[in-house]
């Protein structure tokens, strides 16, 4: 369940986070080719503006066994990115007293990319999962010439631009770019299943000067509202420390048992479950 809510959570925060717009009427684009030349230019300029950024999100993720909400913190400097969730397990269901809170630290120092978890330890992600963060947190820089321009589409009140792309490589199958500003309105893509999700960015406020971010992301899969994330504080160009980006100086404290001990409190659980369940039978009998 955690894994499943850390993964919905990064696919959320990480494209709340880069769906930044500088609010400056930039006409009417009318091909792929200029559209992707401005999304450059523009996070470029956000890269020399925005030094250092640091968000506040609470999530709430609906599950087969109910709602769990989590906060996430993440922060950015450069091209390094952090981003801390913390779930309470004592939210979900059948878990044993005492569980405390999970918390998992997925880091990118520049070079590599690590997830740091309360119960598993530290670890350097490789491959498919490396590949996935990098590409979703920088979804503008790897859109390939496969991608087409399909026509536009209104969403709520903005006149978006629809974008295909059709690489197995890139993190979506379609993105919705508002016409005016470019900035990211909504985007699509496919679920290891099959199954679509569906992102909805919305609740657009101003952070620092003209630029602006959305307070509000929405994760639908098959139609069907799967979470919910909300901005509750964000912080410009504070001076973060490298040392925050660095895995070897990261340290969790851990809350409550840990794998080993949250393993074998279910197994004795279930255990005495068993034993009721007999004992009733004999009873019965």
């Amino acid at each position: 369940m955690g894994k499943m809510i850390n993964r919905a959570g990064v696919k959320v925060v990480l494209l709340a986070f880069v769906s930044l717009t500088l609010v400056v009427n930039q006409g009417f684009t009318k091909d792929l080719s200029s559209i992707l030349k401005e999304l450059e230019a523009k996070y470029a300029k956000f890269e020399e503006e925005i030094k250092d950024m640091t968000t506040v999100q609470e999530m709430n993720v609906v599950t087969p066994e109910g709602e769990m909400v989590s906060e996430m913190e993440m922060l950015k400097k450069g091209e390094k990115f952090r981003m801390d969730t913390t779930i309470e397990m004592s939210q979900a269901p059948d878990m044993p007293e005492g569980m405390g809170e999970m918390k998992t630290i997925i880091i990118y120092d520049g070079k590599d990319t690590w997830m740091i978890s309360s119960f598993t330890g530290k670890k350097k992600l490789s491959g498919k999962d490396e590949k996935q963060y990098q590409r979703e947190r920088n979804w503008w820089k790897s859109i390939s010439e496969k991608a087409k321009l399909l026509g536009t589409e209104k969403v709520g009140k903005r006149e978006c631009y629809v974008v295909e792309i059709e690489d197995k490589e890139y993190p979506f199958t379609k993105l919705w770019l508002d016409k005016k500003n470019l900035v990211l309105i909504k985007n699509e893509s496919k679920g290891t299943e099959g199954e679509i999700i569906l992102l909805i960015h919305s609740d657009f406020r101003k952070i620092k000067g003209d630029w602006e971010m959305p307070y509000k992301t929405e994760m639908y899969t098959d139609g069907e509202l799967m979470a919910t994330s909300l901005v509750k504080s964000i912080k410009i160009n504070k001076g973060l420390s490298d040392d925050l980006f660095d895995p070897d100086k990261v340290k969790i404290k851990r809350k409550g048992f840990g794998m080993r001990e949250m393993m074998r409190e279910m197994m004795l659980e279930e255990a005495e479950d068993r034993l009721l369940e007999e004992a009733e039978e004999a009873i019965g009998r």
